[in-house]
């Protein structure tokens, strides 16, 4: 997008409702949101071969019929990729390709940087950057990804940008701390810090096999802007999807370990800091198994232990 198009650029990392563990792309924020659908050019960010244009018509989240949306993947070498996602309209170009085809054609669909692709308006637009030859290092099994298997291949993409497109970005990245990507990768083997996954569900399924697959995500993650603030992160908390800032006087996941025994966190409302909303029962049984169980608007002292209701979660 051109830079006087967005007002922000979101970083990697950010958790958000089905997004339970750190996301994959980063958001860029219209300039002005009230402008409705289309409002604004996406442009490819360099020469490329799209290999992968797939139509959107349910909200993720809810299951429920929505305007069409399109993701966009593009080759820029046979290991290096980028991606675009929640464009609201595509170029009369690729429309018309998209239209002959019903997909994209078997070679693929060359394009130039800074062509038009098609346009985006009153939501973000995603983006994300993807080498094939990096596996972060901070997912302790990346064989739980296999459903979204670029997720462990995510890269920094400002490298990559010439120097004035990389400034104009940077000045209107949020986060202000290094990596100024962003991150998504916190694993650490033998402490609570990071992704987990409830024992049976196999990590990060094919969306196509369920379509709330996020029910079994579990993640103790950093605020994607403040790394200071931790996030509790959960796929079914009181039957949805939700996210909760730890009280800050409490152990850090960096920290909390097998000899730690049961360690209870108060979790506070996301908008209203301050307020308690509920507490977290973890148990670390193994250096890659944790008891957990949620009691929603109770307190520490309400809490005597597990339940039925606990959860059993791996890596």
């Amino acid at each position: 997008m051109r830079p006087e198009d967005f007002e922000s650029l979101l970083p990697y990392g950010k958790i958000v409702g089905a997004h339970v563990t750190p996301i994959d792309h980063m958001y860029f924020s219209p300039a002005d949101w009230s402008l409705g659908r289309d409002a604004y050019e996406v442009r490819a960010i360099q020469d490329g071969l799209i290999y992968n244009l797939q139509p959107r018509d349910i909200n993720v989240d809810a299951n429920t019929a929505k305007e069409r949306e399109w993701r966009m993947d593009i080759a820029h070498s046979c290991t290096f990729a980028s991606y675009f996602d929640l464009i609201t309209s595509l170029s009369p170009e690729l429309e018309a390709i998209w239209a002959k085809w019903g997909a994209v054609p078997p070679d693929g669909i060359p394009i130039q940087a800074g062509q038009l692709v098609g346009w985006i308006g009153g939501q973000t637009l995603d983006f994300g950057v993807y080498d094939w030859e990096v596996v972060l290092p901070g997912f302790i099994n990346p064989s739980r990804y296999d459903g979204e298997p670029w997720k462990i291949h995510t890269v920094d993409p400002f490298p990559y940008f010439p120097v004035d497109v990389r400034e104009a970005l940077l000045a209107k990245m949020e986060r202000q701390v290094e990596p100024r990507a962003g991150k998504i990768d916190h694993d650490i083997d033998g402490r609570l810090a990071g992704n987990w996954f409830q024992q049976g569900t196999g990590g990060y399924q094919d969306p196509g096999d369920t379509w709330n697959y996020w029910d079994g995500h579990l993640a103790f993650v950093p605020d994607a802007i403040d790394p200071s603030v931790w996030w509790f992160s959960i796929g079914n908390y009181d039957g949805e999807a939700d996210q909760f800032p730890l009280r800050g006087d409490q152990p850090d996941p960096r920290d909390v370990s097998v000899n730690s025994g049961p360690v209870t966190y108060v979790l506070t409302h996301p908008y209203n800091p301050g307020e308690e909303v509920g507490v977290v029962l973890v148990e670390m049984t193994a250096d890659r198994i944790v008891n957990l169980e949620v009691f929603a608007d109770q307190t520490v002292p309400e809490v005597a232990g597990f339940t039925d209701a606990m959860r059993i979660y791996e890596r």
